[in-house]
């Protein structure tokens, strides 16, 4: 009896370690392989009609015998005019399932590295992510089944259009050291990140992407802060000096250098009373990277913005839209993913103030991509405005930073009413509360102006700047290394303690608090240097990273198994014993 007892028990806990002690990689983006825009979605404007994003299989494409990735790009070109039911089309990447972090190899010969990669017994699978624009809906539909069936694509969804949201170190702690206008500005501790940077010095000057609505370069506050691609690194867009138009791009190119404001005809100029989303671009830049100003300063003097434009202007019944298409995303992520050196990507940080509740799968892989590509690009969201624990896109995505948005209070950082919330939520920064005789963030606006705006789209940038702040000090850390800084020395001191944002750390019998607007609010000193930080670590894990098994009980998974097996063994046992004396009795006779 003793003998078997110690056998199930073995087998239990092997069940066990085989689901909690493996070294895994995080999964790749998974969903429907065909995913059809509904009735509903077209109805509502949020799909681009008839448009869709199709990863072609790179085995599957007419070109066998291909040397380079160029032959078989052409072929595809080729087979997608040769397509009857196919209207338009256009390249947007060449991106690795297997191993993301490798999709921006250098190399173009199909030959330049093994099939298999040592000890992994893996193969390299590529896909070529296309945009594709049908003739109508039923012919999407047609020739998407007829590719699936055929093994030449992956898989395939619609073209989702998403809504946005929303000096020297003398002369910063001169002008905002003490500045009760700007509260915002003490409660993440910025002016004493610049004295403890005055002693230290700046080791680089980091590049953040602003993806909007375009940016006015030539602003007071923002011009010594724009990066300017003179060298012209990047081959991939038109004209493009202060950065990538991607809403205009074609089968050849992502787009253009018109990155000035939406809504304006170039930079300089002041926005239209009825253009809603045309400052929304410039107000996010100054709040990570503006500077020489009295009124209101960026949280990273030290970098430098690339304007990645993806929100544009449609007019349908006297009526003006701001739509993001999903494809323009694409086109911008491509666009910024082609700016490296030595095989490190100089886009360091990406900030995304927009979003919708409906994910991409393309967008996802393509996120991963970025940020295990060399030391990594980290993509900051904000979390969106409904006040609903139902998560946004990017935000949503486990490789975004989550950001909800607080009032500007040092003691007392409520949630604003309109921020979303939840366990997905990674982090909480101001973008709201007292603003001179309104409320919100006060940063540049197109026409060389300063206005307060409110929202995640604001609480965002705040982040955004202060991770551009610690690679200014540290620039090696990888994206994973420096999101995980940002978490654990934030502040939940004030965001969670009694009598402040209570309905937003229930506390749940089992499990203790659990945060629902993030670790806590950021703080730009402990950031750089964390030895400073005294405050209590918690951190708000995402509810699917937590495997069944690994200290919970979970349904269909081998953990859960294992435990089955530890609980139930003494039945086991009692059931065997039982049929053992039977037997015996049965010989006996």
């Amino acid at each position: 009896m003793r003998r078997y007892s110690l056998v199930f028990l073995m087998f239990s806990l092997v069940l066990m370690i085989e689901a909690c002690g493996r070294d895994e990689q995080s999964p790749l983006p998974t969903g429907p392989d065909l995913r059809f825009a509904t009735d509903l979605e077209r109805a509502q404007g949020d799909v681009v009609p008839f448009s869709y994003l199709v990863a072609f299989r790179e085995a599957a494409t007419e070109a066998p015998r291909a040397k380079s990735i160029l032959q078989i790009q052409n072929s595809l070109q080729s087979m997608l005019q040769n397509t009857r039911m196919v209207n338009a089309h256009r390249s947007i990447a060449r991106l690795n399932l297997t191993y993301p972090g490798r999709s921006f190899s250098q190399e173009f010969n199909l030959d330049a590295h093994p099939f298999v990669h040592s000890g992994l017994n893996v193969p390299d699978e590529f896909t070529h992510l296309t945009e594709v624009q049908f003739d109508d809906e039923a012919s999407a539909r047609r020739q998407l089944d007829k590719w699936y069936a055929a093994k030449k694509i992956v898989f395939a969804e619609p073209n989702f259009q998403r809504a946005t949201k929303g000096e020297t170190e003398d002369k910063l702690i001169s002008a905002f050291k003490g500045n009760n206008s700007t509260p915002w500005i003490e409660q993440v501790s910025f002016i004493d990140a610049i004295e403890k940077i005055s002693t230290l010095g700046v080791k680089a000057e980091p590049l953040v992407a602003v993806m909007d609505s375009g940016v006015d370069v030539l602003h007071p506050n923002l011009k010594d802060s724009i990066f300017l691609n003179e060298e012209g690194q990047n081959k991939q867009c038109n004209g493009d000096i202060y950065g990538c138009n991607t809403t205009i791009a074609t089968k050849d190119v992502l787009g253009d250098g018109s990155v000035y404001p939406t809504g304006t005809g170039g930079f300089g100029e002041t926005c239209p009373l009825s253009s809603g989303q045309c400052e929304h671009g410039t107000h996010v830049a100054g709040i990570i990277g503006g500077r020489n100003s009295t009124e209101f300063t960026g949280m990273c003097p030290y970098c430098k913005i690339l304007v990645v434009k993806v929100v544009e202007v449609e007019t349908k019944g006297g009526e003006e839209s701001f739509p993001i298409k999903d494809s323009s995303i694409l086109a911008g992520l491509a666009y910024i993913s082609g700016f490296k050196s030595g095989g490190q990507p100089l886009v360091r940080v990406i900030n995304a103030s927009f979003g919708k509740f409906e994910n991409s799968r393309s967008v996802e892989l393509f996120i991963k991509a970025l940020k295990t590509y060399g030391r990594g690009t980290l993509l900051v969201a904000a979390a969106g405005n409904e006040d609903t624990m139902k998560r946004q896109y990017p935000a949503g995505f486990d490789d975004v930073l989550a950001v909800s948005n607080v009032e500007s209070d040092t003691n007392k950082p409520f949630k604003s009413t309109s921020s979303n919330f939840g366990m997905w939520v990674d982090i909480a920064a101001p973008g709201d509360g007292a603003c001179g005789p309104s409320n919100g963030i006060l940063s540049s606006v197109p026409g060389g102006g300063a206005e307060c705006r409110a929202g995640t789209s604001m609480a965002s940038p705040m982040v955004a700047g202060i991770a551009g702040l610690v690679l200014s000090q540290e620039p090696n850390l990888t994206a994973s290394q420096l999101e995980a800084r940002l978490i654990e020395t934030s502040n939940p001191s004030k965001l969670y303690s009694d009598g402040i944002n209570n309905a937003y750390r229930p506390d749940i019998k089992g499990a203790g608090l659990v945060p629902l607007l993030g670790s806590g609010v950021v703080n730009a000193l402990t950031a750089i240097d964390p030895s400073l930080d005294t405050s209590p670590v918690i951190v708000s894990e995402r509810p699917d990273a937590v495997r069944s098994g690994c200290g919970v009980i979970g349904s269909g998974a081998q953990g859960g198994m294992g435990f089955l097996f530890l609980f139930l063994s003494p039945a086991f046992f009692w059931v065997f014993n039982s049929l053992r004396g039977f037997v015996a009795k049965r010989r006996d006779r």
